[in-house]
Order: C-alpha cells, then sequence, then structure tokens
C-alpha cells in the first residue's frame, strides 16, 4: 500500500497522491539505472559539469516556485525554501567547479622509479534515501558529487515529499542529464532490501532515524555494500560568555526554531555558562514569546508548521513528559487551535541528564537550556550523549572556543556559529550520529574504486 502523499501541514488536508513501484517492476528500474550507468562513466567530466551549471541556473530560475512545493509539503516559511533553494544552486555550481581537480588521478612518487597512480573510478549504481526536512538539499549534497563521479543514483526520497522529490529528476534531465541516471523512485520501505541485494547497486546512503540506519546498514552489511550514514542529532550548543546576552539568546532561540526544530544539526541541548544562565533564560522566554507561527507563506511568519500532525503531538508528549519528569516548561508547549500541524514554540529548563528529552534526539520546536556552573561542567554536559552530529561552541575568546572545541565528542564543531553545512566541507557524525562524510572531496570519493596503477619498465 503505498503513502506518498501530498499531506499539507498548513491545512491538514491531503491534496495528492502517488502509486508506489509494485514490487514486480523493481528489476526494471535497476537495469535502466545500470545502462544509463555504462554510458554516464564514459561521459567526459566537463560534459557532467555542464549539466550541473545548468541544473544550478534552472534552480536560480525557479526558486520561488520549487521554494511554494516543499512549503506545500512539509510547511517550511517562503524564506526558508528560497534560502534552500540558493544553496540547492550552489552544490550544482561548487560540484561543477571542483570536482575535476578532486576526482583527478592521484600520482604518487616512487623511489624506483616506478609509475605509480590512483583513479577514482565510479562503483556504479547506488541508492539515496533521503528525509523530508531538506527536500532538496538532503539530496543534494549526496546525489550531485555522486553524478560527478560518475556513478548513477536511485533515489528513494521521504513519502512526504513527492512533488519535490520528482522535480528534483525533471530538473536534472531540462538540464541534460540522460534518461536512467537518476531515477526518483516511490519505494515502499519492505521494497529496499530487493534494491540493495542486487549485484549492480554498489552502495547507499540514508539520512534519517537510528532505527531505519541500523536496519538497512544490517542489509547493506550482509551484501558487502557501501554506506553512509547520517542518522540523528542531540547537538549541544555550549555558551561559555556574551558580550551581548540578549542578542545571543535570541540567536539561539532562532538557530533551533528554525524549521520548526526539525533539523538534525539543530542546537537541542543550550549550555549556558551560569554567570550568564538567568538573563539568559529570561531573554529567551521572551524570544520565543514574540516568534510568529502561521503558514509556510505567511507574510509574517517566523515558524511554520511541524510536518504532520502525529508529529507535533508527538513533541507535545513529549513535553508533557518531560514536565512530569521535573523539568519547568516556561513558555509553550500546546498545540494552537486551528488546522494544520501547529504548535507553541516551547521553552524548558531544569532537565535533568538522565530524562528522556536529554537523551533522544528532539525533532521540534522546543528549546532546551541546561545552567553549567563552569566550562569544566558545560563540557561535561555537552558530552552526555550518544550521539555526536555538530556541536558549536560560543566565546568572546575565540582561542578558548577553540581550546574547549577541541574536547567535545562530534563529528563537527563549529565556533561562533550553528547549523551550518556547504559543500565545502565534511559532513557528518559518530556514535548514533552514524558515520561517514557527505560533501567536499569526501563524499566525492566515497562512492568510488580507488583503482591502483603501478607499471614497471619492461
Amino acid at each position: 500500500m503505498s503513502n506518498y502523499a501530498v499531506h499539507n501541514p498548513n491545512t491538514g488536508e491531503i491534496e495528492e497522491r502517488f502509486d508506489s513501484l509494485r514490487p514486480e517492476e523493481v528489476p526494471a528500474v535497476i537495469d535502466r539505472a545500470h545502462e544509463g550507468f555504462l554510458k554516464w562513466r564514459e561521459t567526459p567530466m566537463e560534459e557532467r559539469a555542464a549539466v550541473l551549471r545548468r541544473f544550478a541556473e534552472l534552480v536560480e530560475e525557479e526558486a520561488d516556485r520549487l521554494a511554494r512545493i516543499i512549503g506545500r509539503e512539509m510547511g517550511k516559511p517562503l524564506k526558508d525554501g528560497l534560502a534552500e533553494t540558493v544553496t540547492l544552486a550552489k552544490h550544482g555550481w561548487w560540484f561543477a567547479d571542483h570536482a575535476p581537480e578532486i576526482l583527478a588521478d592521484t600520482v604518487i612518487d616512487a623511489s624506483d622509479g616506478v609509475k605509480t597512480y590512483v583513479k577514482h573510478d565510479p562503483l556504479g549504481v547506488i541508492l539515496g534515501i533521503m528525509p523530508w526536512n531538506f527536500p532538496y538539499n538532503q539530496i543534494a549534497r549526496f546525489a550531485l558529487p555522486q553524478l560527478m563521479v560518475g556513478n548513477t543514483i536511485l533515489m528513494k526520497q521521504a513519502s512526504i515529499c513527492p512533488v519535490s522529490s520528482a522535480e528534483f529528476q525533471k530538473l536534472l534531465e531540462r538540464a541534460g542529464l540522460p534518461e536512467g541516471v537518476y531515477t526518483n523512485i516511490y519505494l515502499d520501505s519492505g521494497d529496499v532490501e530487493a534494491v540493495l541485494t542486487d549485484f549492480r547497486v554498489k552502495g547507499f546512503s540514508i539520512t534519517g532515524s537510528e532505527a531505519a540506519g541500523s536496519s538497512v546498514a544490517a542489509i547493506a552489511g550482509a551484501n558487502m555494500k557501501r554506506s553512509v550514514l547520517e542518522l540523528g542529532g542531540n547537538d549541544p550548543m555550549v555558551i561559555l560568555d556574551a558580550a551581548d546576552v540578549p542578542a545571543m539568546a535570541e540567536k539561539a532561540v532562532r538557530l533551533r526554531l528554525f524549521n520548526a526544530g526539525q533539523v538534525c544539526t539543530s542546537p537541542k541541548r543550550i549550555i549556558v555558562h551560569a554567570d550568564i544562565y538567568d538573563e539568559f533564560v529570561e531573554a529567551a522566554a521572551d524570544a520565543i514569546g514574540r516568534m510568529k507561527v502561521g503558514p509556510f507563506d505567511g507574510e509574517d511568519t517566523d515558524m511554520g508548521p511541524v510536518s504532520s500532525v502525529e508529529a507535533r503531538d508527538e513533541v507535545v508528549e513529549r513535553v508533557a513528559q518531560a514536565v512530569r519528569d521535573g523539568a519547568t516548561l516556561r513558555f509553550g508547549g500546546k498545540p494552537i487551535d486551528r488546522p494544520g500541524a501547529y504548535m507553541e514554540p516551547a521553552l524548558l529548563t531544569d532537565v535533568g541528564l538522565e530524562q528522556d528529552i536529554s537523551c533522544k534526539e528532539l525533532f521540534g520546536p522546543v528549546v532546551v537550556i541546561y545552567r553549567a556552573d563552569s566550562d569544566e561542567d558545560a563540557l561535561r554536559i555537552a558530552n552526555a550523549t550518544e550521539y555526536g552530529l555538530q556541536s558549536s561552541v560560543w566565546s568572546q575568546d575565540v582561542a578558548k572556543a577553540e581550546q574547549f572545541a577541541h574536547k567535545v565528542n562530534a563529528g563537527m564543531t563549529l565556533i561562533n556559529a550553528h547549523r551550518e553545512s556547504s559543500p565545502e566541507w565534511p559532513f557528518g557524525g559518530i556514535n548514533r550520529s552514524g558515520y561517514g562524510r557527505e560533501e567536499a572531496a569526501w563524499g566525492l570519493t566515497l562512492f568510488t574504486n580507488e583503482h591502483a596503477f603501478l607499471c614497471w619498465r619492461a
């Protein structure tokens, strides 16, 4: 039974439904992707780059239309959807410009005069399993570098984003990508194994939940397939000091509530030094109170709906459970009585490190602030997690913040910034946040055969 549909969280209405692939149709889809690979791998790099550049141009030309699609699918405010299209185009330009150099043969000096080099050959068909919270960019940071490598893509996007996922393929093909090189598939989760067990499918990348990641990774492991997992995060934002505490609190709140808090790298645990804690909490409550919750295309909307009514209700219940467990609810946390998946953003303090809301990722608009009695205490709280995606350290003393950052357990640590990603640097985590890296050179060489050639004189 297919569950691919546009279930508009702004209104609560189901607007479109789409049929999933039938199991018997899956082999033919893989056939076309493999046939596409045999041709695409022979396509000169400059031709691949030309496709990505034209793709980026189309994104820029049609940004408003693209942003409105995802606003209707998952509730992203229009200004944030437009910002996502800017990043999407940037990925096209960046990989088109930089992939040829990064993927050039690596020449190795040999003392005996032997010619030795490594080619970065494409592997074949790669499966992408992507989430709904950044419908375009999640696909871009995985798929665009793979297209530059010469791999072909089967893309299973989240079931609530069927229009944007199909649009991604249409844009690539309008840009000149041959048929079969990139295929959007409405694939039911139960049929993923049939794809990964096919010998021609050489690996996968998944961004999603721990449960989904571990399940698919087990299939891939049994079939000797490469994989990258970008799973949940419980990211610490450590604030050691601030010249302007209210401004810092406002920034932290907006970072956390961006996309209704539905971001893997969102600062889900805001850790504030005791010297500024009381002022910070008061300012954060004021900042949250001024957030305007509304439809994605509302002129004054700061925060749109949660992705679905079911997701909204889960967040509301977890806030209520945190209060029952002893946390202090200082603002919000209730559903908004109107059609759609709206809720008041919440502010919690006095949350114990052993509580559910501290230990497990909270994917929703909830600001949680912890008091740290010292820098050492802040580090203890920051590392009190089994996740390890992104983290940040904030201080007027950059050298101090950098030294602190070296002790944080995470795949990425930012100084005086948070929730940042770019094609220019690697993205990924450790522990329960997954393994492997996307973006930059790491993303380009992830699914390649590092093919070594050693040439001796006859």
